[in-house]
């Protein structure tokens, strides 16, 4: 693997003689698998030999996260003297990051194991419940799970064992959270979590009975906080104004076409599989996030366009069978955060005027937008994904005069 990467016969030899030499090897080999480049493997193999001398490794052992921190900071202080280093931030950075990096990749990486909170395998068995026996989406266990495990941080300090919560406990809570950050929403959706947890612990046996029955929560308004999303105008400027050949404007062009023309969600996006678009039928299947399961769209062409362009121009080669991959290696999947990076940036420097700015107000605007052009609640929500149709209804606040006109339209004539 050095051969490959390296010219010079003097750094050649030095890798050799240098200790570890096949683990490196291994790791290095593993790096360039994932579609790192050969300057970043040059730079990495020339790291791990001065990673290897200030730990003192003559064989591979466990290290903690306190001593590569010491090791990296004498690093910084040796590149003092060299005329090369911009700057020693950088150099503390890359030390550390090479060195857990390499370490991990052997197993050898000893991080802090951190306690096991209160509550943990009663958390467990709430969410191996709504996954196995009720069969909510991921989204939905991860919503409820996050907000029931901040009951039972909070609870921790009051209780050691649920046996002697109380009503007055949750409410005590709820009012907490209401008063420390959390709006009328999210305290509302928390009560929902809240309730569905204590009628799991009663049948359990971990509570008193009557608990759930008696959680309130505050009354909301069925289309309070509603996303206020750009206009059709708007998303029609955003994505005529992502121009240029570059990496990021083609990959961003082809991500916000299809959040804005099919309603997509971010994890939608980023879950999206080459195997998933079918170029001679001209369609591509989405696996929704709530609803679960596949569903088929025709593939509308500036969209198909712009995702071959995508493909063929920019995507860089890699083994990721994900649509849309990371501009730099090792190449894997793009997060939700990047897609909200992509979506936030353009609309901010576009001056666009909405309260949210992330991927989800071009769904909120596209749900809009179908229907302005007379879309009804269920064929929108056949289009969005919803699980039923009244999910569709949050978007006909925006313009009553549409809604009183809406009547049957034919989703394939927007595209």
């Amino acid at each position: 693997m050095i051969e490959t990467i390296l010219d010079r016969r003097f750094s050649l030899l030095r890798h050799k003689q240098a200790p570890l030499f096949e683990e490196r090897e291994r790791f290095l080999a593993q790096l360039h698998q994932q579609g790192t480049s050969r300057k970043s493997l040059r730079n990495m193999a020339g790291e791990l030999i001065q990673v290897i001398r200030l730990l003192r490794l003559e064989k591979l052992r466990d290290v903690d996260l306190q001593e590569i921190d010491r090791a990296s900071r004498i690093w910084a202080q040796e590149q003092r003297s060299n005329p090369k280093a911009r700057t020693y931030v950088r150099s503390v950075s890359y030390f550390a990051y090479v060195a857990k990096k390499w370490l991990r990749f052997h197993g050898r990486l000893r991080v802090p194991t951190r306690a096991r909170a209160w509550f943990a395998d009663q958390l467990e068995d709430f969410a191996t419940y709504m996954a196995a026996e009720q069969g909510l989406s991921p989204h939905s266990i991860r919503s409820h799970t996050w907000k029931t495990s901040k009951f039972l941080v909070w609870l921790a300090d009051r209780h050691r064992s649920l046996l002697r919560v109380t009503l007055e406990d949750v409410d005590d809570f709820l009012a907490f959270k209401g008063a420390n950050g959390w709006n009328r929403k999210s305290v509302s959706v928390a009560t929902q979590a809240l309730r569905a947890f204590f009628r799991h612990a009663e049948r359990r046996g971990w509570c008193a009975t009557g608990i759930a029955k008696g959680i309130q929560g505050p009354k909301i308004y069925k289309y309070e906080g509603l996303p206020e999303g750009p206009t059709w105008d708007e998303v029609q400027r955003l994505l005529r104004s992502v121009e240029g050949t570059r990496p990021a404007a083609v990959r961003a062009r082809a991500i916000l076409s299809l959040l804005a023309i099919y309603g997509l969600r971010s994890g939608e996006v980023s879950r999206l599989l080459l195997s998933d678009i079918d170029w001679r039928e001209e369609t591509f299947v989405v696996n929704h996030s709530k609803r679960g399961g596949p569903q088929r769209y025709p593939l509308q062409r500036e969209v198909g366009d712009a995702i071959l362009e995508y493909l063929t121009k920019v995507r860089p080669l890699t083994t990721c069978q994900h649509v849309f991959v990371t501009l730099n290696p090792p190449y894997r999947a793009i997060r939700s955060s990047v897609l909200w990076n992509i979506t936030s940036t353009r609309l901010r420097k576009l001056g666009t005027r909405c309260r949210r700015k992330g991927p989800h107000t071009l769904r909120h605007a596209c749900a809009t937008h179908l229907l302005q052009e007379g879309a009804s609640f269920k064929e929108i929500g056949d289009f969005l994904g919803h699980r039923n149709s009244e999910s569709a209804g949050i978007y006909a606040k925006v313009d009553l005069k549409t809604l009183r006109t809406v009547a049957d339209f034919d989703l394939g004539g927007l595209l």
